[in-house]
């Protein structure tokens, strides 16, 4: 099928769409006893290739787009692309059918993909003609010029924490960073984030373990998914280069996370990234979460509202992330206040807050 006639067929099928499942992309039509199509506000989201089912950030960004649904009363569509290609031509359907919009349907359509990052910025004045269509995208510092709000969440502060606990964990001899790609902005500032509380001078503790870090991928956008012989090999390279080392994986490639989890011997040392993940044989030494389910609630009722702001960048200070302990695990509360008042700072100091 060429791109035109795919472009097509997508078109006529958005014009009938009010929602899809998270079974493989699955789309179901209107109510067929309805006698007009819904005007309730509809909510869109074009995910990045394969990206659902990664029990990690944009899984949590399914479930908190459903429960603002639910919550405000609107309609949502959530769509996974198989590939960049389809994705691209998602997002030329959604800007093809608002420029010819006759409707007044409020629509919202959300972007959670660094992929899409050029197509967005070439095309986002094309939806200036319709009042009733806005967009956000996300996970970028750098505003669109024209039409659109953009947001970013920074795991810099968080991860700090992580870092500077992590070598000073009587329990853990090498932390394990690993890192999709040298690229994503997200990816890339977390990585730093370790490394900087990895290498904080502010605290008198004397002992320090070292640290590797480990890049999936030398491609933009790549190493977020992972087959689990890879993430063994990778892992066995590191364990049998450091004998017998209590080794703790810090994984910040998305969904290849899963890949280390399902690989790692008992009793193996692990910092859960983008929510909280029980472990029944890894000891869960720390989380570092990404409330992106809190902040789109937030800018779904702002979007409502009329209010949705041009940019935001949350962080540690504002409760956008956050760092905390697996059960097992802990210093105490003065310390851990000291260590994240040092990280709120230096990480205000990035983006002049």
């Amino acid at each position: 099928m060429t791109r035109n006639n795919l472009l097509t067929l997508l078109l006529g099928i958005f014009i009938i769409l009010t929602g899809c499942t998270k079974d493989g992309d699955t789309i179901y039509q209107i109510n067929p006893d309805e006698e007009k199509p819904s005007t309730a506000p509809l909510v869109t989201v074009i995910y990045g290739p394969n990206s659902l089912g990664d029990r990690s950030y944009c899984d949590k960004i399914y479930r908190g787009i459903e429960a603002s649904a639910t919550k405000h009363g609107i309609r949502t569509l959530q769509l996974m692309p198989e590939s960049t290609e389809q994705g691209l031509a998602y997002l030329e359907m959604m800007f093809q059918q608002m420029e010819n919009a006759q409707d007044s349907v409020r629509r919202l359509f959300i972007t959670p993909s660094p992929v899409y990052d050029e197509f967005i910025r070439k095309n986002n004045r094309r939806l200036e003609n319709n009042p009733n269509a806005d967009l956000l995208y996300m996970e970028t510092t750098t505003p669109l010029e024209g039409k659109g709000s953009t947001l970013y969440i920074d795991y810099y502060g968080a991860m700090y924490m992580a870092g500077c606990f992590s070598k000073y964990a009587f329990t853990i001899d090498l932390s394990l960073l690993i890192l999709a790609n040298p690229y994503t902005q997200s990816v890339v500032e977390a990585g730093e984030g370790f490394v900087d509380g990895f290498n904080d001078s502010e605290t008198k503790w004397e002992w320090k373990k070292p640290i590797k870090i480990k890049y999936l991928s030398d491609e933009p956008g790549g190493g977020f998914q992972l087959a689990d012989t890879t993430a063994l090999r990778i892992y066995q390279e590191v364990a049998n280069n450091e004998e017998d080392a209590n080794i703790c994986v810090v994984p910040v490639c998305g969904g290849a996370m899963n890949a280390f989890y399902r690989i790692l011997p008992p009793l193996s040392k692990y910092i859960c990234i983008d929510d909280y993940i029980s472990l029944n044989g890894p000891f869960n030494y720390g989380n570092v979460i990404k409330h992106i389910d809190r902040v789109l609630d937030d800018y779904i009722e702002k979007w409502l509202n009329a209010t949705m702001p041009k940019h935001q960048t949350f962080g540690l200070a504002d409760g956008g992330t956050e760092f905390n302990f697996g059960e097992d695990f802990g210093f105490k509360d003065s310390v851990v206040d000291s260590v994240r008042q040092v990280a709120i700072r230096k990480e205000g100091e990035r983006y002049g807050k």
